[in-house]
């Protein structure tokens, strides 16, 4: 998978045996990134939520140890969502029980393998998704002692402000910034500005461009990205290491 130079140094699927145990022995803090297979505009990859989910924690565990898994991309559509207009596309049809499942078994294996903090991380802005992945870390850590975890959003622990005025969204300004920033030769903002159908400020899931949110053509850039990516990188780092200290409780 294509990512930025230094996400290569916490990623797990990269690591040779003695760079685990190294980075175990410090920071035995495991996060796993999950999105879906769907529809993200006609600017970003298919991929974008665990693609930046996976940006994301690579910022945390850079930040304040651990190691990152590959993004689990098989996500939940969640409720009252279907093939709007971007139908054939999305590869996420899955039932909240089969996701757990599949989160559950990773979940397991690390504890297994001594990681003491498991972090649940979804890029893909669906509360279902973010329920089952905590029910499959609880699950897995509860029997464990000394182990525990938590899941969230990306943006969960986020508060607008002048520099990051946005918040989750579907394609817009914060998603495709994200991708601008992380995958910047997978972005194509030309295929969606050669559709001249985006004049507005905010645009409606619903529309032709299956878009949700500010204008990516209007307020999207990479620089925006970099701050959304490491602000929510820290933010959910520092919550992992408390953790990990015994600051906070095992479960959040």
């Amino acid at each position: 998978m294509i990512m930025l130079k230094k996400h290569e140094s916490v990623a797990y699927e990269l690591l040779r045996p003695e760079q685990v145990r190294e980075i175990r022995a410090k920071s035995p803090i495991a996060y796993i990134p999950a999105g879906s297979l769907e529809w993200h505009g006609f600017q970003n990859p298919l991929g974008t939520d665990g693609l930046k989910a996976h940006a994301i924690c690579c910022e945390a565990a850079l930040r304040h140890g651990g190691v990152v898994l590959p993004p689990f991309y098989q996500g939940l559509l969640g409720k009252g969502w279907g093939p709007l207009g971007w139908g054939g596309y999305t590869l996420g049809y899955n039932k909240e029980g089969t996701f757990e499942s599949a989160i559950l078994g990773i979940c397991r294996a690390l504890v297994a393998a001594k990681w003491r903090v498991i972090v649940g991380v979804t890029g893909h802005d669906v509360p279902e998704q973010r329920a089952a992945m905590a029910r499959a870390i609880r699950k897995a850590t509860r029997n464990s002692r000394g182990s525990g975890g938590f899941a969230l959003m990306e943006g969960d622990l986020h508060r607008a402000d002048r520099k990051i005025p946005y918040h989750m969204d579907h394609a817009g300004a914060w998603e495709t910034s994200c991708m601008m920033h992380a995958y910047p030769d997978k972005v194509r903002l030309h295929s969606l500005r050669s559709r001249k159908k985006t004049p507005g400020d905010d645009l409606d899931i619903r529309g032709p461009e299956g878009i949700g949110g500010r204008n990516p053509l209007k307020y999207a850039s990479a620089r925006l990205g970099r701050r959304i990516i490491e602000r929510m990188g820290d933010l959910i780092g520092a919550r992992a290491r408390a953790m990990l200290l015994g600051r906070r409780k095992l479960y959040t």
